[in-house]
């Protein structure tokens, strides 16, 4: 349970910075290389980041 809800806390990370950019799900999917529905996924705080991943969000959104 502990997981979840740590994988929902970077969800709602990661859209907060959108929200705050502007960027929408769209354009972040676009920005990321992904097809949207993946996009939803990562969002919707249920799926499980591996760490390249969480880098390479990290990168691209210029957190790092």
């Amino acid at each position: 349970m502990k997981e979840l809800n740590k994988s929902i806390d970077l969800a709602e990370a990661i859209k907060n910075v959108l929200r705050k950019r502007n960027i929408t799900k769209s354009e972040f999917a676009k920005l990321m290389g992904e097809d949207l529905t993946v996009i939803k996924e990562w969002l919707s705080g249920t799926h499980n980041f591996n760490l390249p991943t969480l880098l390479d969000i990290s990168m691209k959104l210029e957190l790092i």
